[in-house]
């Protein structure tokens, strides 16, 4: 005998037992497996079902023998409907897993087909397998990650991504071939040390979250990236970016600034300001990410040379 014929042989004297029991019998069958488990027929009609499996729905076995699937459950239905669907395409497919969410619990649910001789449908198993567990197990690495994620490419004081998020970008993107459609900015916050002896540190992280959220509304439709470099310092990455469209986004950052009037105290009418560097690779300038922040940083000296307030495009 064949393994296929050893299969349909066993699969017949299955059925043909469930075929003989009476409902208490069936009922008393079945229970004693030690999973949910419950027998339909190809409408969904329940032929034989398991207390485990009738908890689920917070019923009864006794109860729901005979009754259709969707009369306890329309989203097991569905997934019941689905699975007979590619039961009846695929002759040869026996085993389908779905997971669907009932009153506080995960489950997966795996669809057994058990087919006649000339591969027809006859029966459908359904063993229900609890994953809350595993579930919960899952959320909690996801969110671990998530923190861990966090830490290491996003700022704790702004919630923009950090300096190892921009190396990371860089080191992605910025290749051969792409480098010209970059366009760096670096933004400098003036005397910033000093505001903060004068105002204290969580003052000044208050500053700099509200300069954060002042930056990313600016540039939120110039397809650019945000990136908070140190404690004064601000890098924004555009890309497929005009020269002249770039020195306006700088402008517009640097009024911006103005027009918050951001006092170093009460006394003075010395207010903070910015100092801009621009940088625009060339497809022929072999840099690396850290020549970037070298340039950028040249761009910024050169715009300090300036004044206060200043902008300097790096060519």
């Amino acid at each position: 005998m064949t393994s296929t014929e050893h299969y349909e042989t066993s699969n017949s004297i299955f059925l043909d037992t469930l075929k003989t029991m009476g409902k208490l019998e069936l009922v008393s069958f079945i229970s004693k497996l030690p999973v949910p488990i419950a027998i339909f027929d190809d409408e969904s009609t329940v032929l034989s079902l398991n207390q485990l499996f009738a908890d689920i729905y917070e019923s009864d076995a006794l109860y729901m023998f005979g009754k259709k699937l969707n009369e306890f459950s329309t989203v097991v239905y569905a997934l019941y409907n689905d699975a007979v669907v590619k039961f009846n395409k695929e002759l040869y497919l026996e085993q389908i897993e779905n997971e669907f969410y009932s009153k506080g619990h995960f489950y997966i649910l795996n669809f057994r087909a058990l087919r006649t001789a000339d591969r027809a449908i006859e029966s459908i198993i359904v063993v229900c397998t609890d994953v809350t567990r595993l579930k919960r197990r899952e959320r909690v690495l996801i969110q671990n990650n998530k923190k861990l994620h966090d830490y290491l490419y996003i700022d704790q004081t702004t919630g923009l991504k950090n300096k190892i998020a921009l190396e990371e970008y860089l080191a992605e993107h910025f290749i051969d071939g792409n480098r010209e459609k970059f366009s760096f900015v670096k933004i400098d916050i003036e005397d910033f040390k000093k505001f903060n002896q004068l105002n204290s540190y969580s003052i000044g992280d208050e500053i700099l979250n509200h300069l954060g959220e002042l930056f990313s509304e600016e540039i939120d439709q110039d397809n650019a990236q945000l990136y908070r470099l140190n404690s004064a310092s601000f890098i924004i990455v555009l890309e497929q970016s005009t020269p002249w469209k770039v020195l306006t986004v700088a402008e517009r950052l640097r009024q911006k600034i103005s027009k918050e009037q951001i006092r170093f105290d009460e006394i003075t009418d010395e207010i903070l300001g910015v100092t801009i560097g621009i940088y625009h690779p060339r497809v022929n300038d072999n840099f690396a990410e850290i020549d970037i922040m070298q340039q950028l940083e040249i761009a910024v000296n050169q715009a300090k040379e300036q004044g206060k307030n200043s902008i300097f495009v790096l060519e």
